[in-house]
């Protein structure tokens, strides 16, 4: 029997439309929750039973009343499941989570929903395993769940904040950040769900950072209903214009919500940088909405941050200097991140893709008295000057992106001398002519494919400069008369 469900599920993972178009998909469904329930089965086939509806639980239950019903029989497994099997545990919560999200379970407030979700808090809240990091892993994977949940139904939990808040206070293990990460996302929604009604103020962020009771099942459908809109608002509301960012306007009474913050941000350090880098990200955002919140409380982080050396981190750094500007960062803080991206893009012990992280950084660098008002458009910082990005000038020595990278951020910082005798200029060009000889000599397809690139980046900022242009176009046809397999190359540039 193992060995032919085995098979069955090759065949589906294969192809799952083409599997239950040759089937019936409720007498499968069916076939499937009979053998979770199976106490014969291997616990290591029930998990791979569980695939289907981890992967493609729309496909398996097509209605929302076959969603609930399947949620039904899982919870039942779980409940006589032994306690110490907890891979099987842990893949069953994830099953749950995608079958009752998928089929809108969650949005439509069921209450198979509503007992799964006291599980996941009761999960996540039993803490009797003491040294023991199996039953942990079951009460990451419970975290995980509800902040799944919370993403897909914002401010679904945010009933539950000192509940949360009290979790995290309580735990001891490597699991602190597990659930620092929940509380903050939970936090953020029902902040940003306030910033949405119509005279919220203190008193209310009061009451939300107080409440502990169940979840919020009776309020009212229409707040889980959020159009496109708001969901792109939801996914990050500080990569954008911050004019966009919505405000709760609380005065200077914040002190419960800054307790919070506080609390959070001393704790961070101990995070791996991945978890500090998504809790910064989603303070900087509450801090934003919250303008009684001053700035100042990440003040103590950083000199810890402006000195990482985790791609992340300096990222989520960057993130908060574009949000608060001169309102958190001076002017020495903005001339030592540029001197650290500077030193970072050309870094020998770093990789291709970092440099080129920190080279675009330089790119979009979130100055503190911004001249440019787009979001999106590429413009160097005042306080670039070519003496300062003389180091990151191209040599033929570096590869095909880092080449093109510094070719680019060159080009713009030359841009506005656009004068013959610049040296700067002339120096662009002499390196490009010697990427044209190597090309002469039979260099490889990727250093041709590199040097017509290099080309066309020099002709499109400088093709008002007509002595390098002239000069450029006649060392090309003597280089095509040479060539002529480049005529593809040519034609295209």
């Amino acid at each position: 029997m193992a060995d032919n469900w085995h098979g069955r599920m090759r065949s589906f993972s294969r192809g799952p439309t083409r599997f239950l178009s040759e089937t019936n998909p409720e007498v499968f469904l069916a076939e499937l929750l009979r053998e979770l329930r199976d106490d014969r089965a291997s616990f290591s086939l029930k998990v791979l039973l569980l695939s289907p509806l981890c992967e493609y639980p729309d496909l398996l239950c097509s209605s929302d009343s076959e969603g609930e019903e399947t949620a039904l029989d899982l919870m039942s497994v779980f409940s006589q499941c032994p306690p110490k099997s907890t891979q099987f545990r842990s893949h069953l919560l994830v099953a749950l989570t995608c079958v009752l999200i998928c089929t809108s379970c969650v949005r439509s407030r069921s209450r198979v929903a509503q007992d799964f979700l006291d599980l996941l808090f009761q999960v996540a809240q039993d803490v009797n395993d003491y040294n023991d990091d199996t039953p942990r892993c079951l009460r990451a994977t419970a975290c995980d769940c509800l902040q799944e949940m919370e993403a897909c139904c914002p401010s679904l939990l945010s009933q539950r904040l000192e509940f949360l808040s009290g979790l995290r206070q309580q735990e001891t293990s490597r699991l602190h950040q597990v659930y620092a990460g929940l509380q903050i996302v939970v936090l953020r929604n029902a902040v940003y769900q306030l910033t949405q009604e119509p005279g919220a103020g203190a008193e209310h962020l009061k009451c939300l950072l107080g409440g502990n009771v169940s979840v919020a099942w009776e309020v009212d459908q229409d707040t889980f209903q959020t159009d496109s809109k708001e969901s792109s608002m939801q996914s990050s509301l500080i990569q954008g214009s911050m004019g966009t960012v919505p405000t709760l306007h609380t005065g200077p009474d914040c002190k419960e919500l800054r307790a919070v913050l506080s609390s959070l941000l001393e704790e961070s350090y101990l995070f791996t940088p991945l978890c500090q880098a998504a809790l910064l990200h989603r303070l900087t955002e509450v801090v934003a909405m919250v303008p009684g919140i001053p700035p100042a409380i990440f003040r103590a982080q950083l000199l810890r941050l402006l000195g990482t050396s985790e791609v992340c981190l300096f990222h989520a750094t960057l993130l908060m200097k574009c949000t608060f500007t001169d309102s958190l960062f001076s002017a020495e803080d903005e001339a030592f991140l540029l001197k650290r991206l500077l030193v970072l893009s050309q870094h020998a012990l770093l990789s291709t893709p970092e440099k080129l992280f920190y080279m675009d950084c330089i790119l979009h660098f979130p100055e503190n008295r911004p001249i440019s008002c787009g979001d999106s458009d590429e413009a160097l910082p005042v306080l670039l000057t070519p003496q300062i990005a003389s180091t990151l000038l191209p040599t033929v020595f570096n590869d095909s992106a880092t080449l093109l990278a510094r070719l680019h951020l060159q080009s713009l910082l030359y841009l506005e001398e656009g004068e013959e005798e610049s040296r700067g200029l002339a120096c662009l060009y002499d390196h490009l002519t010697s990427m044209l000889n190597i090309v002469e000599c039979g260099g490889s397809r990727e250093i041709v494919v590199t040097f017509f690139r290099a080309a066309y980046l020099f002709l499109f900022y400088f093709s008002q400069v007509q002595s390098y242009c002239w000069d450029l176009s006649e060392q090309l046809c003597r280089l095509y008369l040479r060539h002529t397999r480049l005529a593809p190359h040519l034609i295209n540039l």
